[in-house]
């Protein structure tokens, strides 16, 4: 009797123990159990005493990560955990959220974890923050504006798709790369300067945006699979980098209020579609030897569009290509040499003047060393001297001819008849 008596005391002491321990629940979230403290559901590592929260359930317009939970403090963030898409629903209420609030103690924020939060209108993302997902603002509609964190090289891909109200989006200069998708549909994003030291520009980073112009770094050194810019409608003037060799395909496809490019002499290739659908553009210059991707139409044909560019062996493709697709080329032609004189320690170039010209330069070599340019010369010049000429060495000379177009970009052609002088 004694016994049974002991033991049912000890189960009413268990039975009043585990009633004064604090509730634990476990939601729906898989094999790894979830822990609940009122509208907060999280992940424990009591290894460590820390917490990733997964789970909010409340119904206020500002969403506040706590720095701990049960007493374990929040390092990471991830509403995403288990939904199987990128809708947050493990965000109760999420259309009355118009801000949001992270500690000091948070180290990382997971993918699409604030993602479609549409009426959030500010977000400060704190230095602490070490990792960024992908994704994380994509669809908030009302979003207006935002500052990308100093401690970040890299704006993680879609970070902000869909966001149709962002109008100003500040990049500090330490950034190197921008991700795919990033700016995709951020139709009220308008204008951006893109840090100097820029190098990567993810695939349709910023597609379907409402950039009415683009200035590319001279960094950048890759477009990734290209669609960069296609669809912006209110696009009207471009600047290229000439850090690059290939403009990639679809680049600027379907934007159709650009009306002017010119494409620096540093692009060897232009890929398919680059320009397609441009229904506006009527001037493509080539400062180079430029050949454009005659497989599919790197411009779409149409009887408005002339392309400018040096006429020369190399770019021979370009007058192809416009004759198979019915595009108007006109090539800037070097000029024609009519004489050359030579003293005891001097030579003397004499030109036909090439019409349209704007300008002339002078290349020089001397002996086995390179080709260099050694003056600049106006519309109206057809002759220049060098003096002060040395015996026993072999001089070489060329000419080409510069055309300077409305905007302000050179042509080049490629080099005329080459003079050669040797001083006995």
């Amino acid at each position: 009797m004694k016994n049974i008596k002991r033991t049912l005391g000890i189960m009413l002491v268990c039975v009043v123990a585990l009633a004064m321990t604090p509730a634990v629940s476990f939601a729906n979230f898989g094999a790894q159990q979830v822990s609940k403290d009122g509208n907060w559901s999280y992940l424990a590592d009591y290894s460590n005493s820390t917490c990733k929260v997964i789970q909010w359930k409340g119904s206020s317009a500002t969403l506040a990560i706590p720095a701990k939970i049960d007493g374990l403090k929040v390092v990471e963030v991830d509403f995403c955990y288990q939904c199987g898409s990128h809708t947050n629903s493990n965000i109760d209420n999420r259309d009355m959220i118009t801000a949001i609030s992270i500690p000091s103690t948070v180290k990382t924020l997971d993918d699409y974890c604030f993602n479609n939060l549409t009426n959030l209108q500010s977000a400060v993302i704190p230095n602490t923050v070490t990792k960024l997902g992908s994704g994380m603002f994509s669809a908030c509609h009302s979003l207006k504006e935002f500052t990308f964190p100093s401690r970040f090289t890299a704006v993680p891909d879609s970070m902000f798709s869909g966001c149709t109200s962002l109008e100003k989006i500040t990049l500090h200069s330490g950034v190197t790369a921008i991700g795919s998708s990033t700016f995709r549909s951020c139709s009220s994003l308008k204008s951006i300067k893109l840090p100097s030291k820029l190098k990567f520009i993810g695939a349709e980073c910023f597609r379907e945006s409402g950039l009415e112009s683009i200035s590319i770094p001279n960094s950048v050194k890759d477009m990734h699979y290209g669609s960069n810019f296609m669809d912006c409608a209110n696009m009207k003037t471009v600047k290229l980098s000439t850090g690059m060799t290939v403009l990639p395909g679809s680049c600027f496809k379907g934007c159709t209020s650009l009306e002017t490019v010119t494409i620096p002499s540093c692009y060897k290739e232009i890929k398919f579609n680059a320009f397609a659908e441009c229904s506006a553009l009527t001037t493509v210059v080539c400062q180079g030897n430029t050949i454009l991707n005659t497989y599919e139409a790197a411009v779409t044909p149409s009887a408005n569009v002339t392309i400018y560019g040096p006429k020369t062996k190399t770019m021979v493709n370009v007058p192809n290509y416009c004759n198979e697709k019915g595009v108007r080329f006109v090539p800037l032609n070097p000029p024609t040499m009519t004489s050359r004189v030579r003293s005891a320690s001097s030579a003397t170039l004499q030109w036909k003047k090439v019409s349209g010209a704007t300008g002339y330069k002078v290349y020089e070599k001397v002996g086995n060393g390179s080709y260099r340019a050694v003056m600049t010369m106006g519309p109206n010049a057809t002759s220049y001297s060098c003096n002060g000429l040395n015996k026993g060495t072999a001089y070489r000379f060329y000419v080409t001819t510069l055309k300077t177009d409305a905007l302000g970009a050179t042509i080049e052609s490629g080099r005329g008849s080459i003079y050669i002088t040797y001083l006995k």
